[in-house]
């Protein structure tokens, strides 16, 4: 059995995961914008107010949640910052959870996607859709800082810069997180005026007399290839560069980690094929010989392009 001041702390709990505060959450449910505000839990006499059945029900259902996932909140453990302990795991499993939700992600074994290199493949990723979804949004973006900050000494991190085009606004969501100053790179210089191929301010030296330091963020990363081409124009420009975020990583192929170790780049992922795989069998999104298609394709993507 739960307490009061637990129920009262999964709703909090709830509208903060899907960017809401307790007003806005009631709002979004149909319920009057006071039901879930901390004054009325509890009557003028100091007796506890319960929030009732049919107000929760209406608020996981706009929310897309269930009990189980209330209860998870619930039971959620804080750490001394008062935020819930997160794991890689956890961020990876929820941030694939999102993309598939968000169909970000796709599966189609049926009728496999054409590539742009032209080959085919039953999965699919989009992560510019993924910046229309105000919640969802903000939850993997959260994320992201949260993971940057376990593994990348953001302290040391003078600049963020966003690759063209896709990686601009993830480079000025993170760079709000992290309350750092943004740059964006293109992938080759303008042909007018100042010609520049970086757009912003990159200084010369940071505040200890160093080269600037930089963390490069872009929507996905398949092979890495393309990482060099912002990686050298920031080189290029005097700055350090050692770390690259990404939303997506697709996580099968070898040749990805041998081209970030050939730039000397630590990557920083959410969440790769699979995860988006584990959470979609979980959830039940797809039928079992999608499912299954879609495993022998990131187990041995040129083995299964031969069979189509």
């Amino acid at each position: 059995m739960f307490t009061h001041a637990q129920i009262w702390l999964g709703l909090d709990r709830l509208a903060a995961s899907k960017g809401y505060s307790p007003s806005g959450l009631a709002r979004l449910a149909g319920l009057d914008p006071t039901s879930f505000n901390k004054s009325k839990r509890h009557s003028p006499d100091g007796k506890p107010r319960w929030p009732s059945t049919e107000s929760l029900s209406k608020a996981l259902s706009v929310t897309g949640s269930t009990m189980t996932d209330f209860i998870a909140l619930v039971e959620a453990v804080e750490d001394e910052h008062g935020g819930r302990k997160l794991t890689r795991k956890k961020v990876a499993l929820d941030s694939a959870e999102i993309l598939i939700k968000t169909k970000s992600v796709l599966f189609n074994a049926a009728e496999p996607f054409t590539l742009k290199s032209g080959k085919k493949s039953p999965v699919y990723i989009d992560c510019r859709r993924l910046i229309s979804f105000v919640a969802e949004r903000k939850a993997l973006m959260d994320y992201g800082a949260w993971l940057l900050r376990q593994d990348a000494d953001v302290k040391t991190i003078d600049l963020v810069a966003g690759g063209e085009t896709a990686g601009i606004p993830y480079g000025a969501f993170i760079a709000e997180r992290l309350e750092k100053p943004m740059v964006y790179v293109r992938k080759e210089p303008k042909g007018y005026g100042r010609m520049a191929q970086i757009e912003g301010v990159l200084p010369e030296k940071n505040s200890n007399g160093e080269a600037p330091r930089v963390l490069l963020v872009e929507d996905l990363q398949t092979d890495g290839g393309s990482k060099a081409v912002f990686v050298n124009a920031l080189r290029n420009a005097g700055a350090t560069v050692e770390h690259a975020f990404v939303v997506f990583h697709y996580g099968i192929f070898a040749k990805s980690e041998q081209n970030m170790a050939e730039l000397g780049i630590t990557l920083h992922a959410l969440t790769t094929w699979w995860e988006v795989l584990e959470a979609a069998k979980k959830g039940g999104y797809f039928d079992r010989a999608t499912l299954s298609s879609v495993e022998a394709f990131l187990n041995d993507p040129n083995g299964w392009q031969d069979k189509q």
